[in-house]
């Protein structure tokens, strides 16, 4: 993946949209880039991958947005860490694990993270995402673009400031 641009806030967004609510990643990666707001990077993929140290290199901030089984409506955003929870493989990784290498690899304290649950519950393949999928994405759009469109150079406090909310 190369050094990351510089950028204050990295939003990672993964999911699969041929298998029903797995599409929120993407669907919400794209509604960000839309919104083409200075000092933000969006990058979506198919799931959160080892490589994607290399993008929190250069980032004062990060927001991971998956679909969640965790929550049963809408969403919500949690403070997260670094942590060696062993979830994870060449393939594929937790946000926490990626945070966790960061360290390891780089030898810098990870950047400031956060973990948007949005609310998911049918994956069948080839379906979009379901009635309550879709009330969940706009719930979180709704939240993620007052969020960002009250932008500050201090990313880290503005979604400390939004803290474990639902």
């Amino acid at each position: 993946m190369g050094k990351s641009v510089n950028s204050a806030l990295t939003v990672f967004a993964w999911g699969n949209t041929a298998r029903g609510d797995d599409a929120i990643g993407p669907i919400l990666a794209e509604r960000l880039r839309a919104q083409d707001l200075p000092g933000l990077r969006v990058i979506e993929d198919h799931q959160l991958n080892i490589e994607h140290v290399f993008d929190l290199e250069a980032c004062d901030a990060a927001l991971f947005i998956d679909a969640s089984i965790e929550i049963d409506e809408g969403y919500r955003l949690q403070r997260i860490g670094p942590s060696s929870d062993g979830n994870f493989s060449t393939h594929a990784i937790s946000p926490q694990a990626l945070l966790n290498v960061f360290e390891q690899t780089m030898k810098s304290p990870a950047p400031d993270s956060w973990l948007l649950h949005v609310a998911a519950r049918e994956f069948e393949l080839g379906t979009g995402p379901g009635s309550s999928a879709r009330q969940s994405i706009e719930q979180a759009h709704a939240f993620l673009k007052n969020l960002l469109t009250n932008a500050c150079a201090d990313w880290p406090a503005l979604l400390n400031r939004a803290g474990d909310i639902n």
